[in-house]
Parts: structure tokens; sequence; C-alpha cells
């Protein structure tokens, strides 16, 4: 059994402690604001690079550099997981971090310069392995900002910034290639690069790696490990990976069922994508308001991918487009509710150690999940209608928060586990 905090992950020149108010520090507020806003400039950056390389290589009507571009984008992350976890636990997050960002900051620059499909891809490649290991850094970080007992809602307010920011930047994105190009979107995406590598950069915390380990955590693949073991973690990764494909099969559909059966415009098309993110924006200052005990957050978790569930099914019986968007926001609000919860769960389950590894191992779960469900969707899609895809990917959800969702209630309640113990 392994207790947590067992990392020095003190902020550099401060105490990583809350003031004995029980609220954060005033230190910890400026960081957490400071995350909040560099990254949040990031994302924004984030959607406008993917609006202007998926308008660089649709125009061409070669499928195979569309699919070749997504899976660009994630294969890096997942096949990398453990190198990029092992990496984290073992650097201090402020240096590491930095590094990262300039050099995202450059590659970015390349993919506004160059616009042939194969360097394109090439780039792609490049920049998601460097994401790979900065998505589990500033996961890990976090906690180490404001720790444990806030992480809930830390995680809320950096949740509700990406919202906002995944809803601006495809907008933004549309509007800037029709009037400037693809490059400039592009050299934006830079600028929002290396604006977080500044963020980061003024930081006042900082996580640094631990000093002694047992052999266990030594290992690459320790944080994988823990979470297979986990009794609480284990049934929620699972339900987790069939949500994720469940959404990302409706996803495909979308589009489908928007323009050809409701006979609907582009317009409702990227109406139902600020339905949903206004939703998760909602849900996730909510769920930053909740209790941070693992049965609450558990019971929480799973009742949400039941109303996502439901919602999604729900979608499936609409006849008009207009009948969509209460659906999609209360899939957004779900979603959102459900981000904070289970990242929430990771980090108060997982030893500060293996902390990087872990997130690692969860950020290959979520891109995994993605490039099947792109697969599933399309297979599903040459066999059934759009709306028995949505009705399909709502069951699926069910079927899983069901099964699932009963397997780590009942580990939470056993009296073996409790918020303070690792199984």
């Amino acid at each position: 059994m392994l207790a947590r905090g067992t990392v020095e992950s003190t902020p550099v020149g401060t105490s990583s402690q809350s003031n004995e108010s029980g609220g954060l520090t005033g230190a910890q507020r400026r960081d957490v604001a400071l995350l909040a806003v560099f990254r949040g400039i990031s994302f924004v950056g984030d959607g406008l690079a993917m609006v202007a390389l998926y308008l660089r290589v649709a125009p061409l009507g070669h499928a195979w550099a569309v699919a070749a571009l997504g899976i660009a984008a994630m294969a890096p992350v997942a096949l990398l997981a453990p190198v990029a976890g092992h990496v984290v636990d073992r650097i201090r997050a402020k240096p590491l971090l930095i590094a990262l960002g300039c050099a995202e900051a450059v590659v970015s620059v390349g993919l506004g310069y160059w616009h042939a499909i194969p360097t394109t891809i090439a780039l792609v490649v490049v920049l998601n392995v460097s994401v790979s290991f900065s998505m589990p850094g500033y996961s890990a970080l976090l906690p180490a900002i404001v720790g444990d007992e806030h992480v809930n809602r830390a995680t809320g307010t950096l949740q509700a910034t990406q919202g906002v920011a995944f809803i601006l930047g495809p907008v933004l994105g549309g509007l800037l290639v029709g009037w400037t190009g693809q490059s400039v979107p592009l050299y934006l995406d830079a600028v929002s690069f290396a604006l977080g590598t500044v963020g980061t950069a003024l930081l006042h915390a900082d996580r640094r790696p631990v000093a002694h380990e047992d052999e266990e955590d030594r290992r690459m693949t320790a944080g994988l490990r823990h979470v297979a073991r986990d009794r609480v973690l284990a049934p929620v990764v699972l339900d987790f990976f069939v949500f994720l494909l469940a959404l990302g099969m409706v996803n495909v559909a979308e589009v489908f069922f928007v323009i050809r059966t409701l006979h609907g415009t582009p317009l409702d098309y990227g109406a139902l994508g600020a339905a949903f993110g206004a939703g998760t924006i909602v849900g996730s200052v909510l769920a930053g308001r909740q209790s941070h005990e693992i049965y609450p957050l558990v019971r929480r978790l799973m009742l949400m991918v039941v109303l996502a569930g439901l919602s999604v099914s729900g979608v499936s019986f609409v006849t008009d487009v207009g009948e969509i968007y209460p659906f999609m926001a209360i899939a957004g609000l779900a979603v959102g509710i459900v981000n904070v919860a289970a990242m929430t769960l990771f980090t108060l389950r997982t030893p500060e150690a293996l902390r990087g590894r872990a997130f690692a191992a969860v950020n290959a779960l979520t891109q995994s999940a993605q490039v099947g469900a792109f697969l599933l969707g399309g297979a599903a899609l040459g066999l059934l209608a759009p709306r028995s895809v949505y009705r399909m990917g709502g069951l699926a959800s069910l079927a899983a928060a069901l099964i699932f969702g009963a397997l780590a209630l009942r580990a939470v309640s056993d009296h073996r586990v409790t918020s303070d113990v690792l199984e």
C-alpha cells in the first residue's frame, strides 16, 4: 500500500500548503490564474491551427491526407506515453515545459511556412511528440501548485477556460483563413505557444522529481500499472474508454445527421459545437465547487456519463435541427463535470511520484479511444443511418456507466479503500 505525498512538490521559494483559513495562498491563486490565462491562449492557438491545417488538406480531395493528419496528431501521444510520463517524473516541471513550449512555437512557424502535405504531416508528428510530454507535465504540475485538497476547484477553473478557448479557436480560425489564408493562423499558434512559455516561466511553483523511490516506482510503466491495479481507477478507466469511443462515433456521424438527415446548414452544424462547448464551461465551473471526496467524485462521474448517454440517445429522436441544441448543451454540461471529476479522481488516487506517468497513460487512452472512434464511426455509418449511430453511442455510454460504475462504487464503499490510502 502506498501513501500519497512521496514526492517533494514544494514551490520554489514558498510553501505549497494552503493558508491557515483553508483557502489558497496569494501565490497559489496567482499561479492558477497564470495557468488559466496562458494555457487558454495556447488552446485558442490550437483551434486556429486545427482549422487551418484541415482546410489545407481537405480541399485537395485526398481522404488519406485528412486521415493521416488526424493520426499524426494523436499517435505520438498514445505511443510515447510511457517515455513521456517517465521523463515528466524525472525532470523539474518548469524547465521541461518551457523548453517544450519553445520547441512547439518553432514547429508551428514551420507549419506556417511550409505547405507541402508530406512536410505538414511530418511537422504535425514532431509537434505532437512535444505535446505528448507537455500534456502530462501540466497535469502533474497543477496538484503541486494548489495541493490535493484544492485540485478539484483549480481543475474546474482550468477546464472552464479551456472550454472558452475551444469555442473561440475554431471560429477565429475559420475567419482568419478566409481573410488571410492558412499561414497567419499557424503563426499566431506559434505566438500562443510562446506566450504559454512566458506564463510557465512566471509561475511561482514548480514540481520537483523524487529524491528516493523504491524499485517499483522507478519503472517506466509504473503509472500504467498503478492505474490497472487500483480498484477504483481501473473500472473508471474502462468506463471512460467506452464513453470516449461512443462520443467519438457520434462526432463522426454528426455532420451527416445535421446536413443530410435534418437538412441543416453549415451554420447549424457549427452552432452545435458552440452549444456543446458552452455546456462544458458551465459543467466545469459547477464541478469545481463540488465535494472532492472519493465516493461523491465517483458517483458524480458515473451519473454524468449516464446523463450524457441519455442526451446523445435523445438526439436520435429529433426531427428538426433546433431540437438538438438543448441535448447538446446538456451533454456538454455532463462532459464538463466528467472531465473535472476524472482529473480530480486520478490526482487523489495516484501517488505524487507516479502522476506524470499516470497522466501520460490516461492521455494515451484518450488518444487511442479517439482513433478507435474514427474507425468505428466510419464503419458504423457504412452499415447504419446517422440516427442509429447516435442511439448506439448513447446506449453504449449507459451500459458502460452501469457496469463499470457499479464496480468502482463498490470498491469505494469497501472500508479498505479510502481517499487517503492507495491499494
